[in-house]
Order: C-alpha cells, then sequence, then structure tokens
C-alpha cells in the first residue's frame, strides 16, 4: 500500500535502549507540526526498526483524515481510536489523561503532537526526552516564534530545545541562531511524509 524508499533499507540501525519520548508543539496553526511529526515518526520506525506511537493531542483532527484516505469507515479493520501505517501506530486525538496509558506501553519511541496551544500543555511538553518546536522565519510570522522564545525563556534549559524551520535557508538558519541564541534546523521541503529522502533522514540522524 506504501512505498519504501530504497535510502530506508540501507539505514537500519540497533534499537536503542530505553523509551524515548518526544514532544513536538507549534509557534503558530498551520506551523506544520503533524508533517514533521508523521515524517519523525516514519523515520523512527523504519529506518531505524524502533516500534513507534504518534499520539495526537492538539485536537485538530488531523489523523482522522489521514485515516479516512486509507481506510473506509465501513472496513473491518477501521478503529475509532487508532490505526497502524508504515508500522506506526497513529492515536486520534487523545485528551491528556489517556496519554499515560499509551505512553507506559511497549514502544520505543512515542511522538506527542501538542499543536499549538502550549499553556494547555507545558507540563506535557516538558516531561518530554526530546523537545522540538516548529515555527516559521517567513517575516510575517517570525513575531509569532519571538512571542514563543519570550515566553519560554524562563524556563530551565529552554535554550536546549531544538527549533525546527520549514523551508529556511541555511543562510537564514545562521542568522536566526545568532540572533535567538537557540539551536535552529531548517527542515527541507517532503511533500510526502511517507516516503522519506536523504535530506530528511539526514537532519533526523543529527536531531534524534
Amino acid at each position: 500500500m506504501l512505498r519504501k524508499p530504497i535510502l530506508m533499507n540501507k539505514l537500519n540501525k540497533e534499537k536503542s535502549q530505553g523509551k524515548l519520548v518526544i514532544g513536538l508543539i507549534g509557534t503558530h496553526t498551520g506551523a506544520g507540526v503533524t508533517h514533521l511529526g508523521i515524517l519523525l515518526a516514519v523515520y523512527l520506525s523504519e529506518c531505524l526498526g524502533h516500534k513507534t506511537a504518534f499520539i495526537e493531542c492538539g485536537g485538530n483532527n488531523d489523523l482522522k483524515h489521514l485515516q479516512e484516505h486509507f481506510f473506509h469507515p465501513e472496513e473491518e479493520q477501521y478503529n475509532q481510536e487508532s490505526f497502524t501505517l508504515n508500522r506506526v501506530t497513529f492515536h486520534k486525538n487523545k485528551r491528556l489523561q489517556g496519554l499515560p496509558e499509551i505512553i507506559g506501553d511497549k514502544y520505543d519511541c512515542v511522538i506527542l503532537d501538542l499543536g499549538t496551544d502550549l499553556a494547555k500543555h507545558k507540563s506535557e511538553f516538558l516531561r518530554c526526552d526530546k523537545k522540538i518546536v516548529i515555527g516559521s522565519l517567513a517575516v510575517w510570522k517570525t513575531h509569532e516564534l519571538e512571542k514563543f522564545i519570550n515566553i519560554t525563556a524562563p524556563i530551565k534549559n529552554c535554550e536546549q530545545w531544538i527549533y525546527a524551520i520549514p523551508f529556511a535557508t541555511k543562510k537564514t538558519v545562521r542568522e536566526a541562531e545568532k540572533k535567538y541564541k537557540r539551536i535552529i534546523q531548517g527542515v527541507p521541503y517532503e511533500p510526502d511524509p511517507f516516503l522519506l529522502t536523504g535530506n530528511i533522514i539526514r537532519l533526523f540522524q543529527k536531531l534524534i
């Protein structure tokens, strides 16, 4: 049903010890949190061989539409709570109180798509082993990034969070790192999150 990139077959690695929980949050609506999260989930599953869960917490119902693209609601395998694609288990629109049960299950990696509501999801984000903020350096969106940085500045170790910026040039990323004193990575254009290219694989090799 889904194509597997040749590169993925060449990049199988040994599983690391322990469970890795990765939190993704956006600085504004439409930043690309879910898209990057799916890319990362496929990387962890297909390239590293990890049993991976993707949990939608932002309340946007994107995973419902993703599921309906691949499965008809009347099919026997259609599940109201979760579904599996490319060995990733996607948990749809979960409430915060339901997270411990999923995170405690037998997954090697768990990705939390926390949407853009930092106030609501701050505690869950801070508990994550790796914290990734998705923003934009477009001139009409930098105020959102700056607002997020200013709000979170008092949080201990916030300078260690990774800021992922889709479509940003290397020059723009370097300038932003100097200006904001944060770890910033440009995210290459990947139209199909289930078919990874070498560029996105190399990015995740640096981040994870």
